[in-house]
């Protein structure tokens, strides 16, 4: 998966965001964060 976009490098055209990707936060908050960063990042591309 490319960092900067998102993108599923085995599957172009396929976008992996927030909970999917699997990151955990050790406190409350990081995870929407992560969802909302990783969108962003997606968006960007689409």
């Amino acid at each position: 998966m490319s960092s900067k976009t998102m993108e599923c490098k085995r599957q172009p055209g396929l976008y992996c965001i927030g909970e999917v990707v699997d990151v955990t936060g050790h406190l409350g908050g990081f995870n929407f964060q992560w969802a909302w960063a990783s969108a962003q990042a997606a968006g960007q591309v689409v």
